[in-house]
This record gives C-alpha cells, structure tokens and sequence, in this order.
C-alpha cells in the first residue's frame, strides 16, 4: 500500500494528503517532533511546534519510498518564553538566517517488517550531514505509527557557536525523535 503524505502541524491543524488518491492517508495527532539534550548534565526535553512531512512509503517496496521533513525553527519550543527566544538568536539556532532545518532521504532500506534505515541529509543551519535514521514501522488498527530516534551531534551543525561550542554546559548529543500517525487505506 502506497503512502503519501503531507503534514502540516501548528496547533495541530492538518492538511490532506497531496497524492494522486483522496484515499491516501492522512497525517494525524499526536505525530511530533522532539529533541532531548543534556544542559549542566540534567536531561531537557524540547518540542518543535510546527513542521511539514512527507512520507512515501510502500511496505512492499520500500526501497522505492522516499521521506522529507521541513522544520520551523521558530517553533521551537523549551517551555520558557525567555528561553525560546534565547535559542533563536544567531549563537544557536539563527532562526532570522536559517528559519528551517530539513531532511530528505536518499534511500529507505527494510531492516526488517517492522523496521526501516532511513538515509538521508539533515540541514541544520546552512550545514548538512548524512544521516541513518532507524525507523520502527506498527500498525494498530486503521492507523501506522512511525517512531525513530537518531543521534547528532550539535557542533556538526553550528548550533551552539562562540563562548556555547565548548560541550561542557550543553552536551554536544542531541536526540531527535520523530512520531509520525497516519491513518491507512481502507
């Protein structure tokens, strides 16, 4: 079964499916994307509220999908108002400069029935590295969940420059998570 799908997420408000069949599915809450970090060694949890996704997927032919996000920098969210602003100024995210942070696979390789590798590049800031993202793939009912985490390193990307490129108060790791619903095809 072919997905396609388009997801705009901002306040949880969604889109159709740009694909050739109304009968294609349809990105649904609670898909997030997170990040997890570690600041003066305690685990923070961020959000970011606002983003775009594509996802081709054909169970019976993955290597023939493909999936590309789009990230609103500015949606970013710690849970501090001073904060958000904080990590929107040029020392990190830059978001007047770079107001979107992107991936596109190049390849999708089954590992398994329930599992993808996901490659591709993430562009964070104007830099861009390639990525293998480990996707888990469930279905329940008449949705599928798509759940992956991978691991980067902020420096790669610039976010952190000057007196917070040293890792010592901000880790270097940080975690993205990606949860993507969608309902399927009848």
């Amino acid at each position: 079964m072919k997905q396609s799908v388009q997801l705009a997420m901002g306040a949880l408000t969604l889109a159709t499916a740009l694909a050739a069949s109304a009968a294609d599915p349809v990105m649904v809450p609670p898909s997030t994307i997170s990040v997890t970090f570690r600041q003066m060694g305690v685990s923070v949890d961020a959000t970011f509220n606002k983003f775009t996704a594509s996802i081709d997927y054909d169970p019976a032919k993955p290597a023939q999908g493909s999936a590309q996000f789009t990230i609103d920098i500015a949606s970013f969210d710690l849970g501090s108002p001073e904060y958000n602003s904080e990590v929107l100024k040029p020392d990190w995210f830059d978001a007047a400069k770079y107001p979107s942070a992107t991936f596109q696979s190049t390849s999708l390789k089954a590992v398994s029935a329930t599992q993808l590798d996901a490659t591709g590049k993430l562009t964070i800031r104007g830099k861009t590295q390639e990525i293998h993202f480990p996707v888990n793939i469930k279905d329940a009912g008449k949705q599928r969940f798509y759940d992956g985490v991978v691991h980067i390193n902020r420096t790669a990307y610039d976010v952190g420059i000057g007196e917070w490129k040293a890792t010592d108060i901000v880790a270097d790791d940080v975690a993205i998570k990606v949860h993507a619903v969608t309902n399927l095809k009848n």
